[in-house]
């Protein structure tokens, strides 16, 4: 059975390894330059690493539960339910990640962004659990919006991370 939507799905998940590539590309700038590493840069491009590996597994998991022969409306249930699980885990764990990593409370741009994954959860898990028409379309929305609401959260923490790397924050 073909199933509709895969090449996007495929191609959100090329795109999040790259995305991941880019996440690790600053750690390794820093370590080039010499610079110590601190623990926000650990958390810095741990976070971005597992958002990428979130989205990477979410669009080729559909393909994977088609392979076991259920209907194509089961495959979008099913999947929907199984990518919810890591980021529940992930939005749950941040803010105490984070502050560990930083000793200060959750920005409001953060609070905003798991706001934004939470309701995604939701609609994954909504999906899950009614079988919609467009159950295929919910599904590749909800996994680009985690895709570009991590691809803000990147660029807002680069604003913290930036002012490190010229060393006179230029």
């Amino acid at each position: 059975m073909e199933l509709p939507g895969a090449s996007y799905l495929f191609t959100l998940a090329t795109v999040s390894t790259t995305y991941v590539g880019f996440a690790a590309l600053l750690l390794g700038l820093r370590q080039a330059k010499g610079s110590r590493l601190t623990r926000y840069d650990t958390y810095f491009t741990l976070m971005f690493i597992q958002l990428g590996f979130i989205v990477t597994v979410s669009g080729l998991l559909p393909s994977l539960v088609i392979l076991y022969g259920p209907s194509l409306s089961s495959v979008w249930r099913i999947s929907s339910i199984l990518a919810a699980l890591p980021m529940v885990w992930f939005v749950w764990t941040l803010p105490a990640r984070r502050r560990a990593a930083t000793g200060m409370p959750v920005p409001v741009v953060v609070r905003a962004l798991l706001t934004i994954h939470a309701a995604t959860i939701a609609l994954l898990l909504l999906n899950g659990a009614i079988a919609f028409e467009r159950a295929g379309a919910i599904y590749a929305t909800a996994v680009t919006v985690v895709l570009v609401s991590s691809g803000v959260a990147y660029l807002f923490a680069l604003t913290v991370v930036r002012p490190q790397i010229g060393g006179r924050g230029d």
